[in-house]
């Protein structure tokens, strides 16, 4: 054998990936965080209408769209959908700032999760080497 041939010869490990609990939780993360903010923004514009909150007063009413919208087909149908809805702005409003909170809220749980349950944060070849102090050389 050669000097700088190894003695050891362990077999490299593959990643296996993620493990597929952790894609369910994300699935049920991406299901779940619309329609609770979509349920959140209804209640609370519910509740501002009967506190007569009055930034939801310039909301009132319903959006209208282009005419060239409504000349499409598929796209008609929604637009007339949307533009019966009233106070449909601040229902918007609310959904997207609900769901940005919701969406932070369940990925910092689900990455302390993670991080608890998870695999280690280093295998033996990526670690960080060790702290040590060592005496200063003089002459």
């Amino acid at each position: 054998m050669s000097k700088y041939k190894t003695f050891n010869k362990e077999k490299e490990t593959k990643s296996q990936g993620i493990h597929p609990v952790w894609r369910g939780i994300g699935l049920i993360i991406n299901l779940v965080s619309p329609i609770i903010s979509a349920a959140a923004a209804i209640v609370l514009v519910d509740f501002g209408k009967t506190q007569k909150w009055p930034f939801l007063a310039s909301m009132s009413g319903t959006v209208t769209f282009p005419a060239v919208i409504y000349q499409i087909p598929w796209i008609r149908l929604a637009a007339i959908y949307i533009s019966s809805i009233p106070y449909f702005e601040a229902m918007f409003l609310f959904f997207i700032i609900f769901l940005i909170l919701f969406s932070s809220i369940f990925a910092l749980v689900n990455a302390l999760l993670y991080r608890m349950m998870g695999p280690p944060r280093y295998s033996p070849l990526d670690a960080p080497a060790p702290r040590t102090k060592t005496k200063r050389y003089t002459r």
